[in-house]
């Protein structure tokens, strides 16, 4: 699919105004279809993140699905836009986490939002030494691990996993949205995630799945809902968490069995003076969030935003 970039404004809250032709109200801005006005384009911030990557058998921790906000002003927002929409229905797809198993396991899905004038996206995290929004870290035998921001986004939507270590026997983390995967001559854990307060709560989440470790049995990931690797032969790595796009853990050696990746999660913060309705039921709109309550929909299954 076609990457389409929307138009944009600038600033930080969810009241900036889009400037077109024609009469502006407060947070929305009424387009100029002749003398009779016309529709409102309403700005809202964003939280997108992707699938998570699954883990193999003592083939690294994978990597955290791909992480995009615009939502603060940290590193991970780079001050971004907004994006503006316009009435009608934008369809939402949440990144599935992928299954985990013997073998290197797989790629997490993207997460999308599209409709129009939108064609917006997050990548699923990479498997063992693959590239994707935040890399899979390679195995005990070692080798390059997967590179992060597989989708070339600024700012990235990831970081690289972790190298394994043939010396120390130990494969390398996956890569999370706040920092690399860990080497497998350190301590082989996953990146660490992201927060995130778009909601009203503060959320950690997108850290990488963590290699196996014999030694110590059990390797937990940073917080963020990726998964723990495991380290006796033939043990399972943990599972990333739902809604977080956490990477999977690394399973044991000798048939050993990876963790699955985390799905993803949409959000998208509205103003107050905003009409949006989601479907299915699974999804919610929350309003009366922050100071000038704001509403936010969430979106943790596929589904539909309808803007009126």
């Amino acid at each position: 699919m076609k990457k389409i970039e929307p138009t944009l404004t600038s600033g930080k809250s969810t009241k900036n105004i889009k400037r077109r032709k024609g009469k502006t109200g407060f947070g929305i801005n009424i387009l100029g279809f002749g003398s009779g006005g016309g529709a409102a384009v309403f700005e809202a911030h964003y939280l997108i993140i992707a699938g998570g990557g699954s883990g193999g058998h003592a083939s690294g921790g994978a990597g955290a699905g791909g992480y995009r906000t615009s939502f603060g002003c940290g590193p991970e927002a780079g001050c971004t836009v907004q994006l503006s929409y316009e009435p009608g229905c934008y369809t939402i797809d949440v990144g599935a986490g992928a299954s985990g198993g013997q073998g290197h396991g797989a790629k997490g899905s993207n997460s999308n939002i599209s409709g129009t004038g939108i064609c917006f996206s997050s990548t699923g995290g990479g498997n063992g030494g693959q590239a994707g929004g935040s890399g899979g870290g390679s195995g005990f035998h070692g080798g390059a691990a997967g590179t992060g921001n597989q989708g070339g986004y600024t700012p990235p939507e990831g970081n690289d996993g972790g190298p394994g270590s043939p010396g120390h026997g130990k494969p390398g983390g996956g890569g999370g949205a706040g920092g690399v995967g860990q080497p497998g001559n350190g301590n082989n854990k996953g990146g660490v995630g992201l927060t995130s307060n778009i909601t009203g709560s503060c959320v950690t989440r997108a850290s990488g799945g963590s290699g196996a470790d014999a030694n110590s049995g059990t390797n937990p990931a940073p917080a963020g809902g990726g998964g723990a690797g495991t380290g006796p032969a033939g043990s399972t790595g943990g599972s990333g968490s739902a809604n977080t796009g956490g990477g999977g853990g690394d399973g044991g050696p000798t048939l050993g069995s990876g963790g699955n990746g985390g799905s993803g999660i949409v959000v998208i913060r509205f103003a107050s003076n905003a009409c949006i309705s989601v479907s299915p039921g699974t999804n919610s709109v929350s309003s009366c969030v922050g100071p000038a309550n704001d509403k936010v929909a969430t979106f943790t299954v596929d589904g539909t935003l309808t803007v009126a």
